[in-house]
């Protein structure tokens, strides 16, 4: 009998419960073969851009499933351009190892998805999103109905208060005015309790910081329009 070679996918790992759900999923359907995980960093502090978790917890999450994990630093200059010279690097590495595949967790922004199969299509590669189109309610109920657990380590201020940041997500997000996911930016994950980890372990939630953010972009008279946001971060450690 001739056994099926599996083609070799890479993950987009945030440490984040979208990314570990469609992780879970890709995994329970056997058609890949998982070669390892990639995460972007900012090179100045080597944390998740938005999610402020740093490398070290991204190690161990990678390291409890088993999986390699490839360190992507995003340098100073963080605009899209650098953004783009640095995955389209990586991508082009990657197809010279003979990955065709990068798997996703987004879940319905399609200016995003079209923006990734944009940057792929350029690679030559082609991604997977296990979780595409799925209702955000629903997958929140499934991440905890197979067993996971998460912390929010980041929140819009505009959209959450202060107090949920650094606390277990729960159930208790279906009733707020957010998507249950988070999906549109409105909080960021850290997953604590994973069916696919070795083992669990404990951690220490310390100090919530915020962070301001401002940006401009094009409305459609073709006028500039300057955003302002605020985000709450709880600095995470293992205990």
């Amino acid at each position: 009998m001739v056994s099926m070679i599996k083609p070799k996918i890479s993950i987009s790992w945030s440490g984040g419960k979208d990314s570990a759900l469609a992780l879970y999923k890709l995994s329970q359907s056997d058609e890949f073969d998982i070669d390892h995980l990639h995460t972007v960093l900012d090179a100045d502090n080597q944390r998740v851009s938005m999610h402020g978790i740093h490398e070290d917890l991204i190690q161990m999450q990678a390291d409890l499933m088993g999986f390699p994990l490839r360190k992507l630093y995003l340098t100073i200059d963080k605009t899209t351009m650098a953004y783009e010279k640095l995955m389209l690097s990586y991508y082009d590495q990657i197809k010279n190892q003979g990955i065709d595949y990068v798997m996703f967790g987004d879940i319905f922004l399609e200016d995003l998805k079209d923006f990734r199969d944009s940057m792929l299509n350029k690679g030559g590669l082609k991604g997977i999103y296990p979780i595409w189109q799925n209702q955000s309610g629903e997958l929140l109920r499934k991440f905890f109905d197979f067993g996971f657990e998460a912390i929010m380590c980041a929140a819009d201020d505009d959209k959450l208060d202060k107090t949920r940041v650094g606390k277990p997500l729960s159930n208790e997000l279906q009733g707020l005015d957010i998507d249950p996911c988070g999906e549109n930016g409105e909080y960021h994950s850290f997953v604590t309790l994973n069916p696919m980890f070795k083992r669990s372990f404990d951690i220490q939630v310390g100090e919530i910081k915020s962070k301001k953010y401002e940006f401009d972009s094009l409305t459609e008279s073709g006028e500039m329009k300057t955003h302002r946001s605020k985000f709450w971060f709880a600095n995470l450690e293992l205990t």
